[in-house]
């Protein structure tokens, strides 16, 4: 993962400043590392997140300059730091300690989540109402939800959402339920990490996962970045808001095209580019 970006003599200096200011081998983890190292999300959360810096900046150099910017989940950091809200170097510091804190606040094994399919997300919520330690946690389109908690939280959720009409259920392979109450410790130990970096106010809008609202005050970055660990992502706000400052195209930095093809509900009319490598850079996005 990223690692065509290292070729660049510029980004790779800057990625051995982020792994040395995060106390970590980033260029291992770009390079070298395998499925079963990148699984562990206090592994995956910097390699993403540098590839997405990474990659805006080899868009920057080709003279795309984005307009706004916003990114689901961990996306969110690199998102802040393309805008210019904190340096590379401090949101992969960021990032390392958020995968950790995560890591350590639900051990392998005791949490899960879940993708729902065609169900309304008003329903989704309202069914949970009635299950112990299941949540929505990612709003993503009207007819995909993510759920998340404990193991048998989300297997009985899942099976009451099944008899509510849900069309699909698909377990997701991931080490802990993210943004639900379980994180909530995680948070603690992130704000602590939060607050000793520098924050600045965005270049350019910055949609928050926490309530589709602009980033604005640098003040209360940290305080939003604190409560999006145990609050639901909504992504599907977070594009209705791009839409309403003006965005009429998209591009998804990243190895994967899973945020291109929610944009096929959300945004059907707008063309969406994903760029995973340099040599997506070129095309029809820079026609």
């Amino acid at each position: 993962m990223g690692a065509a970006l290292l070729e660049d003599r510029d980004l790779a200096a800057l990625c051995d400043r982020c792994g040395e200011a995060a106390g970590i081998d980033l260029r291992h983890l770009l390079t070298d590392a395998g499925e079963d190292e990148l699984r562990l999300t206090q592994n995956a959360q910097p390699a993403l997140t540098f590839t997405g810096i990474g990659l805006a900046a080899v868009l920057r150099g080709r003279g795309v300059e984005p307009a706004a910017a916003a990114g689901h989940s961990v996306g969110e950091y690199a998102a802040l730091a393309v805008a210019g809200a904190v340096t590379a170097e401090d949101a992969i510091k960021a990032v390392v300690e958020r995968g950790h804190a995560m890591a350590e606040a639900a051990p392998p094994g005791t949490s899960t989540m879940a993708a729902v399919l065609g169900l309304a997300p008003e329903r989704i919520a309202s069914e949970l109402e009635q299950v112990d330690d299941v949540w929505p946690a990612n709003f993503n389109t009207p007819t995909q939800t993510v759920i998340a908690g404990t193991v048998a939280g989300v297997e009985q959720g899942s099976e009451r959402l099944r008899a509510a009409g849900a069309r699909r259920i698909v377990p997701l392979n991931v080490s802990a339920a993210f943004h639900t109450p379980l994180m909530r410790r995680a948070a603690e130990r992130l704000r602590e990490a939060l607050d000793g970096l520098a924050w600045a106010a965005p270049r350019l809008p910055v949609v928050a996962n926490l309530n589709a609202e602009r980033y604005s005050d640098p003040g209360g970055i940290a305080d939003d970045l604190e409560r999006q660990l145990y609050s639901p992502v909504r992504w599907a706000d977070c594009i209705a808001a791009l839409k309403a400052l003006g965005v009429d195209a998209y591009v998804e930095l990243g190895p994967k095209r899973a945020l291109t093809g929610m944009l096929r509900e959300l945004d059907p009319e707008a063309p969406a580019y994903n760029v995973a490598a340099p040599e997506d850079a070129a095309g029809a996005l820079l026609q």
